[in-house]
């Protein structure tokens, strides 16, 4: 075998048959590399090497069609099939030499992911997959071109039949599938020969076990004929006397009956055995909030897909799998709009996109609409929305667990009338997945509703009556939970500032400068010293879980007397300014110098209060953070929504966590590649045009030599 394979592998560098090839696939390789990955900054490999597909489909055959046609055509053939070698050992060979051929290939597109990580975080396992699934992807096509090579002495017809099964493979199942419909037993049977697919499942960053065993399936299948097809008359087959015809006949067929049974019977172990996660950033698994939640159902949960099975988009079949595979009390039902176009109506009034889920338990139901599960960013550069974000595990954790506690429901009140600042839809979007209910609250003498599990003010601009703020008060008492945000020092509101300072603790009558340029950021023109960027302390009660920093602008101080702390009290500090941070009345102007009146840090900027409530006989909690604009969404987002996901962190600890689960949007960030202008020019010259310009000379000055000895 090992010589077959040399033979070979001499055989395609000694013609130009072998530098055509990699001529042109390094050529079209580097040009997607540089557009996708280094021109565009993307660090997934994996976007070129799907590109890769259609080029490689279209040079393959150069290497394939002559693999055994060849062999025909000069009748060396009859050499090898009396050759005293096994068969099988010929066939093996040959397709081990075509395969490191393809190895070869592969590793020069890996070449590029080692550049991109010179510039840049790449993932890596997504890498190593798909790459690993391009390599196997070109095995298959090898064995498929290899097997019509065999069948045919004419090279030429062996290249236009595997043209024809590559593109009937690449487009005829996709194209009966949309027009007759994926359900259908045609598309089904049709679907078994698209050898795309399974690739295509690996580019996406979920490793299937099937996906690998169908594609070592049709590897070894055409394997199989093709060492059926070229022993036809081997005198190997002619001595086994009596054994002649199982071997020539039956025995291929029970192998490649096995391997087809073995397919199908994969298909029924559950997924959580045979899918494995490989994102970076663990797009498809859920989350482990998510599995305790599914082992404390008791009841049984219906997850009615507006699709059919074969139709589901492919990161929601992806969770619906991991849902399904997880409890014994998930089922997971296929309503096709074709067949069932009125099925929704029995939930809904709004007609539902294809994919879209309607969950049942007992006499509860919620439905979620297909654009729900996905967040959409604006892209400017193109003038439409993208996919920035899964959310499909949150709005189904949600929706189960809002049937599990019914009108368990946590009532957030945000106070208003007072110019506050409106919550970002971020935060009251991200919550109401948990079972929250956001509203506005007027007070105007009256008392908080009764059913407030947190109230919210956030920084309000004038200041409270003292009616609301008895109301306040009387809530606090009785147990309730506040998140406040400070006034700032000029606004005045001595009534909100009395009843923040209630609490234990005093708000220093100017604003933050901070003097340590390691706290400071850039806003606008330049740096602000009333701009701070901090982390929360390393004993903070809230830690998001995400290394975020936040952003604190023109932010009070919040001191407190340590040794006289009330016996029912207790405050935890949140983040602090630096030591040499100072506090500036700016009620005259914006004027950050310090003066007489000024008093030097460190300084607490956001607390948590926790009071033992007689009255209740519960602790309430009480945040307060010292900037008006914690919440205001372009501050936000200089931190990534840092200060977003603190809030999100502080509502759930306030209310009891066996009522909420809210599973975050899992955000399609990456780091991008970087490269200058001048490096990308480089690329084009080197990758693009030396090159490959350089094995085609190389194959040529070779055919050349040999022609004249």
């Amino acid at each position: 075998m090992t010589a077959i394979f040399l033979k070979e592998i001499r055989s395609y560098f000694k013609s130009l048959f072998g530098w055509l090839y990699l001529a042109a696939f390094t050529f079209f390789a580097s040009l997607y590399f540089i557009g996708n990955n280094i021109q565009y900054g993307s660090p997934y490999i994996s976007e070129t090497l799907s590109m890769m597909v259609i080029v490689l489909i279209f040079i393959l055959p150069l290497l394939t069609m002559r693999i055994i046609a060849e062999e025909k055509k000069q009748k060396t053939d009859q050499f090898l099939i009396t050759a005293p070698i096994p068969l099988y050992k010929v066939i093996l060979g040959k397709f081990f030499a075509l395969s490191a051929i393809m190895l070869l290939s592969t590793f020069i597109v890996g070449l590029g992911a080692g550049v991109m990580a010179i510039y840049g975080s790449i993932p890596v396992w997504e890498t190593v997959f798909s790459l690993l699934g391009f390599f196997l992807f070109g095995c298959e096509c090898i064995a498929i071109g290899m097997f019509l090579s065999s069948v045919t002495e004419h090279q030429f017809i062996a290249a236009i039949f595997t043209y024809a099964v590559y593109i009937f493979t690449l487009l005829v199942p996709g194209f009966c599938s949309f027009i007759l419909g994926s359900d259908k037993m045609f598309s089904k049977v049709i679907n078994v020969f698209d050898i795309y697919a399974p690739f295509n499942g690996i580019m996406t960053g979920v490793v299937d076990l099937n996906d690998l065993l169908y594609i070592f399936s049709v590897i070894a299948i055409f394997l199989i004929l093709t060492y059926k097809v070229f022993a036809r008359n081997s005198v190997q087959i002619s001595a086994m006397g009596r054994n002649r015809f199982f071997f020539s006949n039956l025995l291929w067929i029970v192998i490649i009956a096995a391997i087809i049974g073995a397919n199908f019977g994969c298909k029924y172990i559950p997924t959580k055995y045979t899918e494995f996660d490989v994102t970076k950033n663990g797009y498809y698994k859920i989350t482990d909030d998510t599995k305790e939640l599914l082992k404390s159902l008791d009841e049984d949960v219906t997850i009615y897909v507006i699709s059919t099975k074969a139709g589901v988009d492919e990161t929601v079949k992806h969770y619906l799998d991991s849902y399904d595979s997880e409890s014994k009390h998930i089922k997971i039902e296929f309503k096709p709009p074709v067949e069932f176009p009125t099925f929704y109506t029995q939930y809904t009034d709004t007609s539902l996109d294809y994919s879209s889920l309607i969950l049942t338990m007992g006499d509860e139901s919620r439905v979620i609409p297909y654009n729900d599960m996905f967040e959409y960013t604006y892209n400017a550069s193109y003038g439409s929305y993208a996919v920035s974000g899964y959310d499909v595990e949150g709005q189904i954790t949600a929706a189960i667990n809002s049937m599990i506690y019914g009108d368990n429901k946590v009532k957030v009140y945000c106070l208003t009338g007072h110019g506050e600042a409106e919550i970002p839809a971020y935060i009251t979007d991200k919550m109401k997945k948990g079972n929250y209910i956001f509203e506005d609250l007027y007070l105007y003498g009256e008392d908080v509703p009764e059913d407030c599990n947190i109230l919210i003010i956030n920084g309000p601009q004038s200041d409270l009556s003292k009616e609301e703020v008895a109301a306040l008060a009387k809530y606090s008492k009785a147990g309730g939970n506040l998140i406040m945000m400070a006034s700032m020092d000029m606004q005045q509101c001595y009534n909100y500032d009395g009843f923040i300072e209630t609490f234990d603790v005093d708000l220093t009558d100017g604003t933050v400068i901070e003097n340590d340029y390691r706290y400071l950021v850039s806003i606008g023109n330049g740096v602000d010293p009333a701009a701070i960027l901090v982390e929360p302390d390393y004993a903070s009660p809230y830690i998001t879980g995400s290394n975020k920093k936040n952003f604190i602008y023109f932010s009070r101080g919040i001191t407190y007397d340590w040794d006289n702390i009330p016996a029912d009290t207790s405050i935890s500090d949140i983040f602090l300014s630096s030591d040499i941070a100072y506090d500036k009345n700016m009620s005259e102007g914006v004027d950050y110098s310090s003066d007489e009146n000024s008093t030097n840090g460190p300084f607490r900027l956001g607390v948590l209060v926790r009071k033992y409530s007689a009255e209740s006989g519960k602790d309430s909690n009480t945040v307060i953070i010292g900037s008006p604009a914690f919440l205001y969404e372009d501050f936000d987002l200089i931190v990534s929504r840092g200060n977003s996901d603190l809030v999100i962190e502080m509502l759930k600890s306030m209310v009891d966590n066996s009522v909420v689960t809210t599973i975050p949007v899992k955000h399609l960030t990456y780091d991008y590649i970087t490269v200058s202008q001048g490096m990308i020019l480089f690329y084009i010259v080197i990758c693009m045009i030396a090159i490959p310009l350089s094995m085609l000379i190389a194959g040529i000055v070779i055919m050349i030599v040999r022609r004249l000895k």
